[in-house]
């Protein structure tokens, strides 16, 4: 059977032919093959050795010390970026909803090519309304929830800038003025000097390669700044053909490039305007700034997948010189508002767009993660509202988003009312909480409390373990994936859909019950 790894193998083969570009033959460019992971990378440093990921050594060299010409904020980012590709060719659309209406096998938009994927018969198609286009596309992703606010660069819900071009060799570009076009944004409009920046040899591939291609991925001082896709082969078998209608496919990470050109502690105390600093004082929470600087340096480099929460922190403040007690005084308040003001946007995003949170679907994730902004808050006794929260961050994004602007009044109902509920569980659930405390809890029983009764680990008084959220996310999305329940409904009326709607009390009538499903 064909996998990632054998059409990797295969094209490595050949790089120049899949990864090679004119604009390494035309700079110099050198090819160099990473002796901890294995991947190639193309550099102008012929002194380097590995590749620039954190996870061969690399450690983030911006923090403290940008190297850009240009220090923006969350919307100067965007607009630069826009003015950019729109003086290349490219057309700008509104962003696409973060709820994945369009695709059966998506509860959200977790890519900016998803906006324009649509599957016909099983057979992947793609719907543009311009060729090439950039889009302002809003994403959320669950399944590394347990690292937000950690390691100063994980989100739920952040922005891909979309740059794609379709239908190559017919319309569009390919491979050439793609990497073009990034190497001229990155050192032109960022200014980033061009010995600073290295691409990253990767394989991009839909989960059962119905379409996959070589990617380059951009670096520089450690961090990834974009991921240039080439959509150019498909499964045939157990082998592989070229596909008919080649794409191009970059996803620029917004937060990175703010990120980057400030080189703040963490991706959070600049991609959320002002709403960091107002969280900090509404919940009195003082920061050392140089103490954070030496830890987020550290803690971005660490794979909190394999170093377990309080294994991590061990060695963090080993290297820091300070107690796992101080530096948990130190960090942790601050880490649950870097997590709040991540989660809230999400919210924010999820909802305008019609998605309500609640025990199924789509809402299963929002109402996880707006259960543990509240857990934090009860945690260090803090007094605002989720929904203020929100309220910042509209005030901030109607900047490029003006649409979120006019769903204040139903966001703050609906947190409201979860607040709500969120407390009378808590009065439900903690004689149980009491019954377990201090004994030992394995994982799955813990996924099993939360699905069954909806007691998390912070509910526990024990910090999540870095797979909880994601076996949680796994367990869902294999739920979604299960059979849809077909019964007989002819003769029904149509029934009016209500689910997005932000309504609380209503009048139903129940007009008929099959195999005790009501209708």
């Amino acid at each position: 059977m064909l996998t990632k790894e054998q059409i990797l193998k295969e094209l490595r083969k050949n790089p120049e032919r899949y990864w090679k570009v004119k604009l390494f033959e035309d700079l110099g460019f050198e090819r160099k093959v990473c002796p901890k992971c294995g991947k190639g990378f193309w550099t102008l440093d012929s002194g380097r050795v590995y590749c620039p990921d954190p996870e061969c050594g690399e450690e983030y060299g911006f923090l403290g010390n940008p190297i850009t010409k240009v220090r923006w904020d969350y919307i100067e980012a965007w607009k630069e970026f826009e003015k950019f590709f729109v003086k290349n060719g490219h057309t700008s659309i509104p962003r696409y909803p973060v709820v994945a209406v369009w695709r059966k096998d998506l509860f959200f938009n977790i890519a900016s090519i998803v906006d324009f994927q649509r599957f016909d018969e099983g057979v992947m198609i793609f719907e543009y309304p311009a060729n090439p286009l950039i889009v302002p596309q809003m994403c959320l992703r669950f399944n590394d929830i347990t690292n937000v606010g950690i390691t100063g660069r994980h989100n739920t819900c952040f922005m891909m800038p979309g740059q794609h071009a379709f239908n190559w060799p017919k319309e569009g570009y390919w491979k050439d003025k793609t990497i073009e076009l990034n190497f001229n944004f990155l050192t032109k409009v960022m200014g980033i000097p061009k010995e600073e920046i290295i691409y990253v040899e990767e394989l991009w591939t839909m989960p059962d390669l119905s379409a996959f291609g070589p990617y380059l991925e951009s670096f520089s001082r450690g961090l990834e700044l974009s991921n240039s896709g080439f959509m150019e082969f498909g499964k045939h078998g157990n082998s592989y053909k070229e596909l008919y209608m080649k794409v191009v496919d970059v996803g620029w990470g917004l937060e990175r490039l703010v990120w980057f050109t400030n080189g703040t502690p963490t991706s959070y105390d600049v991609v959320f305007g002002d709403v960091i600093d107002k969280l900090k004082d509404v919940a009195e929470v003082e920061v050392d700034e140089n103490f954070l600087l030496k830890y987020f340096k550290i803690a971005g480099s660490l794979d909190f997948e394999r170093v377990k929460g309080i294994e991590g922190k061990r060695q963090i403040a080993k290297k820091l010189g300070v107690s796992v007690g101080e530096l948990e005084r130190k960090i942790s308040p601050l880490e649950a508002l870097y997590a709040i003001a991540d989660h809230t946007r999400a919210l924010v995003f999820a909802i305008v767009d019609g998605a309500l949170p609640s025990n199924v679907g789509a809402g299963y994730y929002l109402r996880v993660i707006l259960r543990r902004s509240l857990s934090f808050i009860e945690k260090f006794k803090w007094d605002f509202k989720l929904w203020e929260v929100c309220f910042w961050h509209i005030d901030y994004l109607k900047k490029i988003f003006p649409e979120l602007e006019e769903f204040k009044e139903e966001i703050e109902k609906i947190l409201s009312v979860e607040e709500e509920r969120y407390r009378k569980n808590r009065e439900r659930v903690r004689k149980v909480v009491e019954r377990l405390k201090d004994k030992k809890i394995e994982i799955d029983e813990l996924i099993s409390l939360y699905r069954s009764q909806g007691i998390s680990p912070e509910d526990l008084g024990i910090e999540a373990p870095p797979e909880f959220y994601q076996k949680l996310y796994e367990k869902h999305e294999i739920s979604k994936k299960e059979k849809i329940l077909e019964l007989d409904v002819s003769g029904i009326p149509k029934t009016q859909i209500l689910f997005y709607e932000p309504i609380f009390e209503f009048k139903a009538k129940v007009i008929k019950v099959i195999d005790g499903w009501v209708i």
